[in-house]
């Protein structure tokens, strides 16, 4: 599979080319306490590598191509306390690449193909050159600045795109693993309901959902959202740590990772169980929104077309029930977009409207917040779009008043 991937990616590359791409580093934290590590996805996505330190080089050379994987040396010491880093033949059998060298022959593997090839046949250097690191150096762009010092007129491209276009487009054994960890996010989202009650502190239903994942082997997705009442009309309220009062709606944003591959959901229930008529009424305005999204979802669209299309139905919606009066807007009750890509990141890559093709994943997530109430609503599902529309892959996870209640009074 990995090879499959990356031969399709070779084609999009230009002829005399070095490309490299590399799984990153965790920076420390504190002392000798790192962040835990998160790869390069994009490297993830060609070698099926976890493992920090790694870069992958892959020369086109005219028609011609040889990928060489660079890993760290093997630290006996090292291993004794951490664990060893991984081996030449490991590395070759998940990846399927035969030459494997170690990391501190990349750059001078690099500078031997430009200075035999450079000056004849232009060598390009190309990388992902859009990121965005916050909090460490981007491993590419010092790479090729040094390299270029020393080679003045060396050429860079960046082939984020030719990346993006690959990854947009799931695959049928992508698509599996989107289904696992839809599964377990719904068994989560399950089992809080199951828990919620009035009183129970928002950190205590998380952990509901948090021990779910652990058993079925997942990681999260991202930081959960699990926020009562007013904190949930905070977009990305993180805190977790306030107790539910007596009628407020749980919010919960969160997903179960499954191979890296994410859920992203938010479901809204009443933490005693019972909707309040206005909760009820807000309510059945986001539900009958996040389901015309999914009716309008299709090939061709773009996230952008989506979001208006949502902006129209808020603005006839509200309207009717006097939100809309006095000057209120519909961006003072919703104001972020109601799509996104999905995989292998929650915000999965993308390029700024382009329209949506089957195989794409997208998020489908109406909200509406009154803060002056303490009501905050919002419903998210996962769309594949398929040739003639969509398919609801988080279609199992309920979300109609009436099953959320009934199943609320069972528990």
């Amino acid at each position: 599979m990995y090879q499959e991937r990356r031969e399709k990616f070779i084609e999009s590359l230009p002829e005399n080319s070095l490309t490299v791409l590399f799984a990153g580093k965790a920076p420390y934290a504190v002392g000798d306490e790192k962040y835990p590590f998160e790869v390069d996805r994009s490297f993830y996505y060609f070698t099926g590598l976890d493992k920090e330190g790694l870069a992958l080089l892959i020369v086109k050379i005219g028609e011609k191509s040889h990928e060489i994987l660079f890993i760290e040396p093997f630290d006996e010491v090292q291993a004794k306390w951490v664990g060893g880093r991984i081996r030449a033949a490991e590395a070759s059998e998940i990846s399927g690449i035969q030459d494997v060298e170690t990391v501190d022959q990349l750059e001078a593997t690099i500078g031997s193909y430009l200075l035999s090839y450079g000056r004849k046949e232009d060598l390009i250097l190309c990388g992902d050159l859009n990121k965005q690191e916050l909090d460490q150096p981007n491993l590419t762009v010092d790479l090729f600045n040094k390299l270029r010092s020393q080679m003045p007129g060396t050429l860079v491209l960046n082939i984020y795109p030719e990346i993006v276009a690959l990854r947009m487009n799931k695959s049928a054994a992508e698509i599996t693993k989107l289904r696992k960890a839809l599964a377990v996010t719904k068994s989560g989202i399950e089992t809080m309901m199951s828990y919620a009650h009035e009183g129970i502190w928002e950190n205590e239903l998380e952990a509901y959902f948090d021990f779910v994942l652990k058993c079925n082997q997942c990681k999260h997705a991202f930081q959960t959202i699990c926020a009562t009442g007013k904190n949930a009309t905070v977009l990305h309220y993180s805190q977790n740590n306030q107790q539910a009062q007596p009628d407020d709606l749980v919010l919960c944003d969160l997903g179960a990772a499954y191979e890296y591959y994410n859920a992203d959901i938010t479901r809204t229930f009443p933490v005693n169980g019972h909707f309040t008529d206005r909760q009820k009424q807000i309510y059945d305005i986001v539900l009958r929104g996040n389901k015309m999204i999914a009716e309008k979802a299709r090939p061709g669209v773009t996230t952008r077309e989506l979001n208006q299309e949502l902006l129209k139905y808020f603005e006839v919606e509200l309207g009717n029930i006097g939100l809309l009066e006095n000057g209120r807007k519909v961006s003072d009750y919703y104001w972020h977009g109601v799509s996104h890509m999905i995989g292998l990141e929650t915000h999965d890559v993308t390029l700024p409207d382009l329209p949506l093709e089957p195989g794409c994943v997208i998020s489908d997530e109406p909200g509406l917040y009154l803060e002056d109430e303490g009501i905050g609503i919002r419903i998210e599902d996962d769309l594949l779009i398929t040739r003639n529309g969509c398919e609801v892959l988080s279609k199992d996870i309920i979300k109609e008043i009436d099953e959320i209640e009934a199943f609320m009074a069972k528990n």
